[in-house]
């Protein structure tokens, strides 16, 4: 038998459940990240009728050392990541860098999708980490996807859980650099 593509999906059981079942339809092996082990196990048994296979994986990625092990023991058990879409909260401001230097060198040439919150879309910012990151991991195809806002007739909202998967499956399937789903602007009016 034919091994599954794998894939790994940080923050994958509440907004980025969506991706997690995109992935799964297409019968790839899924590892999924989450803090709370009987949430993971519920998910799994949601999807478990489906073609992929859903490895949890039950960590607090703010243990970045437990964390990358945990990545490490995914990779040993399903193979190379190929994609990996990444929610990672800047409670845990060294675990991105540490799973790019993990998939760079155990997983070259596979795609590092970070989501951003929409503060990383504000004009005033000038931080710019794509660069730096395509320099320190040449074997990494970077991506970034900013959450925006929606505008509505007489107010703003932040994105569904829907809308930020559909937009993160629409970058999965047509690569681009940098995707802000929904607007950040005009960020005055960010709800």
């Amino acid at each position: 038998m034919e091994k599954q593509e794998h894939v790994l999906v940080v923050g994958g059981f509440g907004m980025l459940k969506g991706v997690v079942e995109f992935f799964i339809v297409q019968g790839m092996a899924v590892s999924v990240v989450g803090r709370t082990l009987s949430k993971m196990q519920n998910l799994a048994q949601e999807f478990k009728n489906l073609p992929g296979t859903m490895n949890p994986i039950a960590i607090d990625y703010t243990n970045t050392d437990d964390f990358i092990r945990a990545i490490s023991h995914a990779i040993t058990q399903y193979g190379p990541i190929t994609t990996s879409v990444n929610w990672i909260h800047s409670t845990a401001p060294h675990a991105p860098q540490a799973l790019l230097e993990l998939q760079n060198t155990s997983s070259p040439d596979s795609t590092f999708l970070r989501l951003l919150g929409s503060a990383y879309g504000n004009p005033e910012k000038k931080s710019n980490d794509q660069d730096f990151m395509k320099k320190a991991y040449p074997n990494i195809h970077y991506r970034e996807v900013i959450l925006g806002f929606v505008l509505e007739v007489a107010s703003s909202r932040w994105l569904t859980h829907q809308e930020i998967c559909q937009g993160v499956i629409e970058t999965i399937e047509d690569p681009v650099a940098q995707k802000i789903i929904g607007t950040v602007s005009p960020w005055s009016k960010r709800p």
